[in-house]
């Protein structure tokens, strides 16, 4: 946390239960104890019916690390403490999902009141039904914030390299560059991503885990989306694309000794809650 400043801005501004953060990924894991205090009606387009439960564990990782219930004397601190997280099950319990299923929940978050738009997924190729998704958010004030990618060899993956999506790449514990994250122009902004400690769904393969620890541009991206979400708990009447910029530049350059300003491996740097 104390990279991010994070402890410095909730001294600040520790979210408003009027903004929501929509987790469009596998699903939440409901009976949470850190995050059932928070949760609003979702929807699961994997099965095409209303309980968006997490049948895999990776949204209620991305979930926790976005919003967390903090200072209850359990588990972890999400970024955005009083926001409400929407979940929205766009993959299935393998973990893949098709773009339609994302445009959709996209769309329907927004058109219930998401303003942050968390997505910690992506594919390779590019599709005008998702980019369209992204674009109807930004223009009915909602952020999609995306991850980048994890394959250093690969460019960015969509829909995290569209125009009006914030990318997230991925920092390490020391601040520097994670060495694994997918680089290139479209990267907007990095969050720390190795062994991120969150939320986890206790029923995936009968871990009776309620927390674990992970690693991905997935972990980073909802770093960012909290961070938006307090934001926008202070303004909420910034737009997107102010807010998408705020985001961006006030980012520390931690990479500057290597590349001053932008560049496509961290964006312009890492990301400064305070």
């Amino acid at each position: 946390g104390a990279d991010i400043k994070v402890t410095d801005a909730w001294d600040r501004e520790k979210g408003s239960p009027n903004i929501i953060i929509a987790i469009v990924d596998t699903g939440v894991y409901l009976q949470h104890e850190d995050l059932k205090g928070k949760i609003i009606g979702g929807f699961d387009f994997a099965n095409n019916d209303s309980d968006p439960s997490d049948d895999h564990w990776h949204g209620t990782h991305v979930a926790g690390i976005a919003a967390a219930e903090t200072n209850n004397g359990i588990g972890i601190a999400g970024v955005c403490w009083n926001a409400k997280i929407m979940p929205i099950k766009v993959l299935d319990s393998t973990g893949s999902g098709y773009y339609s299923w994302i445009a959709d929940g996209i769309e329907w978050a927004v058109n219930r009141g998401a303003r942050v738009i968390n997505l910690s997924l992506g594919g390779e190729s590019s599709s005008f039904v998702l980019e369209e998704a992204v674009n109807y958010a930004f223009s009915k004030g909602a952020l999609c914030v995306a991850a980048t990618g994890n394959d250093r060899d690969k460019r960015v993956l969509f829909p995290a390299a569209y125009k009006n999506c914030l990318a997230v790449g991925a920092t390490n514990d020391r601040d520097l560059d994670s060495g694994w994250h997918s680089k290139g122009p479209e990267v907007d902004v990095s969050a720390p991503g190795e062994y991120i400690f969150s939320t986890f769904n206790p029923k995936y393969q009968n871990s009776n885990a309620n927390y674990a620890w992970a690693s991905g541009t997935s972990m980073a991206t909802p770093i960012v989306s909290g961070l938006a979400a307090l934001i926008l708990s202070k303004n909420p009447s910034i737009s997107p694309k102010d807010l998408m910029n705020l985001i961006k530049y006030t980012c520390d350059d931690v990479n500057s000794s290597t590349f001053s300003g932008v560049d496509e491996f961290l964006g312009y740097g890492r990301v400064n809650a305070k």
